[in-house]
């Protein structure tokens, strides 16, 4: 196969040895203005260490580049042997330049180039007789463009025309194997084998991998790296060339025989695909890899506890990565994984525990179907050895809190549901709930608040405090999103009902006390109390004031002016009405009030300060319409009324609110507290807050109702 591109493939033989050609993205550490990314050589990787920090788009890249240091270290027998000696390393902060020295040396001449005609780094110079006839295009070699892992699932990705330069080709041949996760290969039988055509599952693709992120490169790579004694470190894999006895072979009865890892520089560097590079130059010059070929790769035994040392063990095995739930809520963990008696003794956690510092944890996974590729999570956790409890709890309880509130919500939609769409099918339920409910939105809302609760805790600050701030966080996101979501009901008729109905729901769980301790509970006592009469404006007040000594002085002279037209006494009594309000809006407002206080008093000869002066706002007012106990809502002509004052507009029809006067007024019900009517009445297009308000009266009867009676 030919390359589409104007590359060329020269007669003289490419190198590529990454000790002095560019292949590892790093970011120099510093000042925001003094941060530079830049693409550095393997040897300057390890010189400059304690200046900068790997850097790459890809998560799954950021841990196979730290894989390939870690397995160069143990290569050259820079590792320390004992935990005294770990924490040496980390604490006297061990200078890794004699790497660089012992890679420059004549030992690694061409074990380091990728493309040396015997032994290509990372590859199987076996598959190089077969490159230029059978070679497919290097997207295949990138499980992110791929898209899968089984190469036979379409072939598209296989011609495309972009040819990576060899620093992105490398960075993805070492993603490969690690994290591909097996699948038939566009391979052929009669290359390597039979064996050699299905690729089994990589070390990194079904599990989470942690790694401890220092303040530096050299920092990140000291506190990885594991003690061990000179004979249990294993031998590093360069190429599939190199003399191993137990190496893999794709013919006969041992094609599918795994063997174990040997030690840590084995488990870092494992190959876990067979893959072949074939260069060629642009006409600028540059190096790209033009074409690819891939097949299966080694076959590991199960690993054991002393291999598994950045695990976190769920029942037994290494945590695995959820496409429906998210790593930080799997999080406590991670914080029970450094406890003492862990299934694993001491590993990369009990050594973290030992330091008198904050470390963070970044775990990253891969999340797939089948063989398919659907994306990276990566999280960040905060690690301090001396709060490791207080961080474990605050872990345990901030994911609990999330999930009880997040059934609350569901609980809540669930109510708007019932209530909007009674005679849905039952196969339209459940698709209604998820419409209502917008689970993922809320649980990536939830994320924010839980990562802020445990840097708070790792930082020393009080753990109540920090607590409470989440319990406050997470009641007022619940509550927005559960609004958020419920804005696609109609704002009138069934949908209001059920918007209202949904919320108070929502606040009855929320203030549950079986379910949430008594930091939640404080966080829902803000919000939970409502405007009462009392918060009404001075102007109001005084407008209530004024309107209540006309029915106690019995002036019937200016009530009857407020309600007949023309009265002789009108332009008096709409002077006065409007003289307590500062602006135009207000003094409408104001005028209307004093009207529909008119009208409900001018038959009704009573001194009652409760009904003089009213009670609860219109909302509850109107749950005091009706007769016996059909009352309010439950009273069709009522609430019919209601949704007519509550229906979305710029000002609340009159017609309806002398029509609800008129029905309290013939029931000889308490009418609505006058100072606030005229508050709402001036607020109406604020927004829709007072029409949910009065909704919420209306339909949920609470006890801001009752403190209002009785003021």
């Amino acid at each position: 196969m030919t390359s589409v591109l104007t590359t060329r493939v020269p007669s003289e033989r490419i190198t590529y040895d990454v000790r002095d050609k560019v292949c590892i993205p790093a970011l120099t550490i510093g000042s925001d203005q003094d941060k530079r990314l830049r693409l550095l050589t393997l040897l300057e990787t390890f010189e400059q260490s304690e200046d900068i920090a790997l850097a790459h788009r890809s998560p799954g890249a950021l841990i196979a580049f730290h894989d390939l240091l870690l397995a160069l270290m143990y290569g050259v027998d820079a590792f320390p042997r004992t935990e005294r000696e770990w924490r040496e390393w980390v604490e006297d902060r061990r200078p890794l330049d004699e790497v660089a020295k012992a890679l420059s040396g004549s030992e690694f001449d061409g074990r380091l180039d990728l493309f040396h005609p015997e032994r290509p780094l990372g590859q199987n110079a076996d598959l190089l007789p077969f490159l230029p006839r059978h070679g497919y295009g290097p997207a295949q070699l990138d499980i992110e463009r791929a898209g899968h892992s089984a190469q036979l699932a379409e072939h598209v990705h296989l011609h495309h025309e972009r040819r990576p330069p060899v620093h992105e080709a490398f960075a993805a041949m070492l993603v490969l194997h690690g994290y591909d996760t097996g699948g038939r290969m566009m391979a052929q039988n009669e290359w390597l084998g039979r064996a050699f055509t299905y690729g089994a599952v990589t070390r990194n693709a079904m599990r989470v991998r942690n790694l401890a992120m220092g303040r530096s490169l050299a920092d990140t790579l000291r506190l990885n790296i594991t003690p061990v004694a000179r004979s249990a470190a294993g031998r590093i894999n360069l190429c599939w060339s190199d003399p191993r006895p137990d190496r893999r072979v794709f013919t006969g009865p041992g094609a599918s025989r795994a063997r174990p890892v040997d030690g840590p520089a084995d488990l870092h560097s494992w190959l876990g695909r067979s893959v072949a590079l074939a260069p060629a130059r642009r006409p600028d010059g540059e190096i790209v890899v033009d074409r690819v070929l891939v097949g299966g790769g080694e076959l590991m035994t199960p690993l054991p506890p002393r291999l598994l040392q950045d695990a976190v063990l769920v029942a037994g095995r290494p945590q695995q990565a959820r496409i429906d739930r998210a790593l930080w809520r799997t999080s406590p963990s991670l914080y029970a994984g450094a406890d003492p008696d862990n299934a694993k003794g001491c590993d990369l956690f009990s050594r973290l525990e030992g330091l008198g510092r904050r470390v963070d944890i970044l775990s990253v996974g891969l999340l797939t179907a089948k063989s398919s590729f659907l994306g990276w999570v990566s999280e960040t956790f905060p690690f301090v050895g001396a709060l490791r409890e207080e961080l474990y709890l605050a872990a345990t309880d901030g994911a609990q809190w999330c999930e009880k509130a997040e059934r609350a919500a569901a609980g809540a939609a669930a109510v708007a549901r019932d209530a909007a769409f009674p005679r849905a099918r039952p196969d339209e339920r459940k698709q209604l709930l998820a419409r209502l409910l917008s689970a993922p939105q809320l649980w990536a809302r939830y994320e924010e608040h839980f990562h802020r609760l445990l840097d708070d805790v790792a930082s020393g600050e009080c753990k109540r405090a920090a607590r409470a701030r989440f319990a406050v966080d997470l009641v007022a996101t619940t509550r927005a999103s559960m609004r958020e979501s419920l804005s696609c009901l109609p704002e009138s008729g069934s949908g209001f009902q059920a918007r209202l109905q949904a919320l108070a729901q929502l606040d009855a769980a929320l203030h549950n006390p079986r379910a949430f301790p008594s930091e939640f509970l404080e966080a829902t006592v803000p919000t939970a109390t409502r405007v009462s009469p009392a918060e009404a404006t001075t102007d109001s007040r005084a407008l209530a004031g004024w309107l209540a000594k006309l029915v106690t002085s019995r002036n019937h002279t200016l009530l009857k002016a407020l309600t007949v037209p023309e009265h002789h006494h009108e332009t008096e009594a709409r002077s006065l009405a409007c003289r307590f309000a500062g602006t135009d809006e207000i003094k409408a407002a104001h005028l209307l009030t004093a009207r529909l206080f008119a009208r409900y008093h001018r038959s009704i000869p009573t001194t009652d300060p409760v009904r003089v002066f009213g009670s609860g706002d219109l909302g509850a007012a109107c749950r005091r319409i009706g007769a016996g106990r059909e009352r309010g809502a439950r009273d069709p002509g009522v609430e019919r009324l209601f949704r007519l004052l509550v229906m979305p507009s710029q000002r609340v029809e009159e017609s309806h609110l002398f029509r609800a006067v008129e029905r309290l007024r013939s029931v000889n019900a308490v009418p609505p507290h006058w100072a606030t009517l005229a508050d709402d009445l001036a607020a109406w297009s604020g927004g829709g807050q007072v029409r949910e308000r009065w909704g919420e009266s209306f339909y949920t009867p609470g006890a801001r109702i009752r403190r209002a009676a009785t003021r």
